[in-house]
């Protein structure tokens, strides 16, 4: 779970499209989707809870519809970063799992994470659709929000991300 890559690439992805789009995309049918992965252990249900807060990203941004709505969405943001990095803490003093742990847990939440990236890139658009000017305050916004995970990123990957070259690769 790449933290600081993941958020900046949901903003880059997501904003990479808006000029180009004029009308609301099409939502794909529905698909049964397998039961969803349970955390195992203490380890994946810190995970789950940390990649549970990151997944929140997409409902604060679609929540934004003005300027009014931004000022709130800047509000939760500062408060998910302030629990985010309660998180990293609390991580930080804790033993680093194994890369098959880690392993584990990147196959886990991969559609988890796959779903947060399609729910903020439809934020992104649906935004930029109804107010361009609001828009960009929320690409500002996100950015700062983005830079201020950059510092937690480290930790998060360490915990969370699996190591290629403990494997031989890379």
């Amino acid at each position: 779970m790449k933290l600081k890559i993941t958020i900046a690439a949901l903003f880059a992805l997501s904003m990479a499209f808006l000029p180009a789009q004029d009308t609301p995309a099409k939502e794909a049918p529905a698909k049964e989707t397998a039961e969803e992965p349970k955390p195992e252990g203490l380890y994946e249900k810190r995970a789950f809870k940390v990649f549970d807060m990151i997944a929140s990203l997409p409902g604060i941004i679609s929540g934004v519809k003005d300027e009014a709505t931004l000022a709130t969405a800047q509000k939760k943001l500062d408060e998910l970063a302030k629990k985010l990095e309660t998180e990293a803490t609390a991580l930080s003093k804790t033993e680093v799992p194994s890369n098959e742990a880690r392993k584990k847990l990147a196959s886990k939440v991969k559609p988890k994470q796959k779903k947060m990236e399609k729910e903020m890139q439809a934020a992104m658009m649906g935004i930029a659709q109804k107010d361009p000017a609001v828009a960009e305050k929320v690409g500002q916004m996100f950015m700062g929000f983005a830079m201020k995970m950059e510092k937690i990123g480290t930790t998060m990957e360490k915990y969370f991300e699996p190591d290629p070259k403990e494997d031989g690769g890379e």
